[in-house]
């Protein structure tokens, strides 16, 4: 544990906040690193002279081992503390970058950014959202929102970093600030984190009138008014999980293919200015940090008026997959039909401004709702290992796949095709998921 149970600390001031504020600060610092790398891809081809297919293969290992180690780290970061398996996974990404800036060869780049820094960024998404998902039964959405519209931010100022680090000096410069950010950043923000409220005598935001609730539903049968949640070992064997597990490979799949491949399109097959591309695609993270939080807010009072929280989620996602589909055949043919050889650029602003906002509520949304249909108790597992499947299967692909369609067709058309395919895959999978019953689950 990372700190003591102690009673006494039971009147300490809610720490929830000052946990998700942390949270805010690392999902920053690792947020900024992928979302850096839409302009790599196109500074690493210029100066390496490798193919798209090559750098893009790097950030598909990235997120294969992210994936994999996003699930192993929720075994294992109850018994190390988040403090130290943050600082841990911290060191970890940072040396992975440091050593990528001196790769002179593909595996060598593979090797550092794909597999090292992969490795590391593990710890910085689904163990943080499990984090903040244990401290708050009330405003669960306003706080997921905050957690992950540190998203939005790093990738409006990822972006803009990296160009300019990359224009004024070069990509390995670029790796080696990127690391001391980490280094930095998630080593400060480590020291505030506190994995459960038990874990210091407190209890989560609404805990009492969620338990209150429970057992006015029982009609005071105390053994049903425990808190209810899903073990780790019950869920892998139902379907509910494997729906979610699904949906979470189909949304990232798609995102990943457009999201990491923007700029180079807009530039490569578009010819879009490099710099006006890469500020018009900034704007995506700009309205995500907003979206983010609205939609927290917004889906804690669907939440109260429905009465029914995965319900809740289930309408704001699908709103959301719907958009996200139309604005990747916006790009498709919105924006290309009106590039005319990069001098218009509005149909992309208007698409980076729509698809942003989509994004910034999907988000949040999906670790929101692993969280309802499983419970907090176990979430960290759970959400581990449908980020593994997601992740690493979902993002690990995308990236790779758009760049190899690329390659063989010249253009990025079939790419964005394919993502538009694999967000109505989402919509269908976010419709059919169910929530077990306790009597499922535990028995009469």
């Amino acid at each position: 544990m990372e700190a003591n149970s102690n009673t006494e600390n039971s009147n300490l001031k809610f720490s929830g906040w000052s946990v998700t504020v942390a949270a805010v600060v690392i999902v920053l610092c690792h947020m900024m690193v992928r979302g850096s790398f839409a302009t790599l891809i196109q500074g690493m081809c210029a100066s390496t002279g490798w193919s798209t297919g090559v750098v893009s293969l790097g950030s598909s290992l990235f997120m294969v081992f992210y994936g994999i180690f996003a699930f192993l780290t929720g075994t294992y970061i109850n018994k190390l503390g988040p403090r130290k398996t943050y600082l841990l996974h911290g060191c970890i990404m940072a040396a992975g970058l440091f050593l990528c800036s001196y790769s002179t060869e593909p595996w060598q780049y593979w090797l550092f950014y794909g597999v090292i820094a992969g490795i590391g960024s593990g710890a910085f998404w689904a163990p943080v959202t499990s984090m903040v998902r244990q401290w708050f039964i009330d405003k669960l959405g306003i706080a997921m929102g905050l957690t992950t519209a540190a998203a939005g931010a790093a990738m409006c100022l990822g972006p803009i970093v990296s160009m300019n680090l990359i224009a004024g000096q070069s990509w390995q410069t670029m790796m080696r600030v990127f690391a001391i950010i980490l280094i930095v950043g998630i080593g400060i923000a480590s020291q505030f984190t506190i994995m459960k409220p038990e874990d210091v005598g407190q209890k989560p935001l609404g805990f009492d009138a969620f338990m209150a609730r429970q057992a006015a539903a029982s009609k005071g049968a105390e053994k049903k008014a425990e808190e209810f949640y899903v073990p780790f070992k019950w869920a892998v064997k139902h379907k509910a999980f494997w729906i979610l597990s699904i949906l979470w490979f189909c949304s990232n799949f798609a995102e990943f293919i457009v999201f990491s491949h923007a700029i180079q399109y807009t530039t490569g097959d578009l010819g879009y200015d490099k710099m006006t591309a890469t500020y018009i695609y900034c704007l995506i993270g700009l309205v995500f940090i907003f979206s983010a939080i609205a939609v927290g807010g917004f889906t804690d009072k669907l939440t109260a008026k429905m009465g029914d929280p995965l319900k809740a989620r289930k309408r704001v996602l699908t709103f959301s997959y719907i958009g996200c589909a139309a604005m990747a055949l916006w790009l498709n043919y919105g924006v290309r039909l009106t590039a005319d050889g990069g001098s218009a650029v509005w149909a992309f602003v208007v698409y980076a401004v729509v698809f942003g906002f989509f994004y910034g509520i999907y988000i949040p949304s999906i670790a929101g709702t692993v969280g309802v249909v499983f419970g907090r108790k176990e979430m960290p597992q759970c959400w581990g290992l449908v980020s593994l499947i997601g992740m690493a299967g979902g993002a690990g692909l995308g990236p790779y796949i758009a760049g190899f369609l690329r390659d063989v067709t010249g253009s990025y058309f079939v790419a964005i095709w394919l993502a538009t395919i694999f967000y109505l895959l989402a919509l269908v999978f976010v419709n059919i998921v169910k929530q077990p019953t306790r009597e499922e689950v535990w028995g009469e």
